[in-house]
């Protein structure tokens, strides 16, 4: 496993710089990874390690977080065709031209409107405790809960918010060094990155996009989850009747890491079918 870096020039000059974890053979088929809201690529670690085997694995750390460069101030980060972009970019300069697509939570939304503007590129779509998005207008004044999201981390600081909203995360009796890593992950969250992810939740339309995917969608539930609960990744599998649903019991919000093996089993399921 490694670090990586891409960059890429705006109009005006300055370079963006988009950081990754990657690992596994560069000439396997390519599986990309992206994080929610209050995490980072480091937390796929799990997933990493299982997969580089047989895949090209990489997980990006989104605009803001960790080593990668936040939104440009012009953008409008509402908008999930700038995170698209993003991340069409930075595959373009890893040389990535086709890929299974995983987006977890808040990355479920940057994941969908990527593979409904490069369906050529998604082979498939794997939604994992899904964001629906509040489907508001880029640009317009947030949501009173959006924008609490926002003073919380302005005013307790990313460790402050970490302790406060990690634990939530996770299905009650989590062992320790699992609770540890979910609160260290968030802590590592900058305000800025997690400002622009606020306003891309605010505006994201999950269920509209996906009426765009025409290809093979796998959603993934906690059985635990109380922040994006079973029934509602029930009720979008319901819209989307094509498309397969994998359950993970006894695990919160974040499966992918409480859960491992389960959620490994899924989107190895995803990876073949």
């Amino acid at each position: 496993m490694s670090s990586r870096t891409c960059t890429t020039r705006r109009a005006d000059g300055p370079e963006d710089v988009l950081s990754w974890i990657e690992a596994g053979d560069q000439d396997a088929p390519a599986l990309v990874l992206l994080h929610g809201i209050g995490s980072d690529a480091l937390l796929w670690q799990k997933q990493i390690d299982a997969f580089a085997p047989h895949r090209h694995v990489l997980a990006w750390n989104a605009p803001g977080y960790a080593g990668s460069t936040p939104l440009p101030d012009n953008a409008l980060p509402g908008d999930p065709d700038v995170w698209a972009t993003q991340l069409a970019e930075g595959l373009d300069a890893l040389g990535i031209s086709h890929c299974v697509l995983v987006g977890h939570s808040l990355g479920a939304l940057t994941a969908t409107r990527f593979a409904i503007t490069h369906p050529e590129r998604v082979s498939t779509l794997v939604l994992s405790s899904p964001a629906h998005g509040y489907g508001q207008k880029a640009g317009e004044s947030l949501l009173p809960a959006m924008q609490a999201r926002i003073n919380d981390i302005s005013r307790l600081g990313p460790a402050g918010m970490a302790v406060r909203r990690a634990p939530r995360t996770l299905a009650s009796g989590a062992p320790p060094e699992i609770l540890a890593d979910a609160v260290a992950a968030m802590g590592r969250v900058s305000v800025a990155g997690y400002r622009d992810a606020v306003h891309l939740l605010a505006c994201g339309n999950l269920t509209a996009d996906l009426a765009h995917w025409n290809g093979p969608l796998h959603l993934i539930g906690a059985e635990e989850d109380v922040i994006i609960p079973l029934q509602k990744v029930r009720e979008l599998a319901s819209i989307f009747p094509r498309a397969r649903l994998h359950v993970i019991e006894g695990a919160g919000h974040a499966s992918y890491l409480q859960a491992p093996e389960q959620f490994q089993a899924a989107l190895t399921n995803a990876l073949w079918t």
